[in-house]
């Protein structure tokens, strides 16, 4: 059944682009899918459901890309990971879509998520951390900055 849902799935993706009612009929149909499915399957979605952001976020969709981000974090702990790198580049990666949009306080936010869990599982010393905390640093100037005015 997966491997039907997901060639279903491929096939509305590889139309999504020029047609938005096929866009919306695949987001519910996506969305409808049990998130207690075996690990396996959990890892195809997951990143079935990145490569959907990342398309989206390519072509300036940020809401959308957001929403398939966000998709992925859901199924985040049932992969049964150690792997916090791609979770922290989620963060990372909703956070930026966040700041396209000009949502500063969410952006700021999902950096700090990001700061946190590489901070816990990298170590302040990490050069991911570090870029991250300088990241944090500018969001909250800009927070700062527009409260000001």
């Amino acid at each position: 059944m997966l491997k039907k849902l997901l060639i279903l799935t491929l096939l509305l993706f590889s139309y999504a682009i020029a047609d938005n009612s096929i866009k919306e009929q695949k987001i519910q149909i996506l969305k409808s899918i049990n998130s207690s499915m075996y690990s396996e399957d959990t890892k195809k979605l997951y990143s079935l459901y990145n490569k959907l952001a990342d398309l989206y976020s390519k072509n300036g969709e940020y809401y959308k890309a957001v929403e398939y981000y966000k998709l992925s974090l859901k199924l985040y702990p049932i992969l049964k990971t150690t792997n916090n790198k791609s979770k922290i580049l989620l963060y990372k990666k909703i956070a930026y879509c966040y700041q396209k949009i000009g949502n500063t306080f969410k952006a700021f936010k999902y950096t700090y998520k990001a700061v946190k869990l590489a901070d816990k599982f990298l170590g302040n010393n990490s050069k991911i951390t570090k870029k991250l905390n300088i990241e944090v640093k500018e969001i909250q100037s800009q927070l700062i900055a527009s409260s000001i005015y």
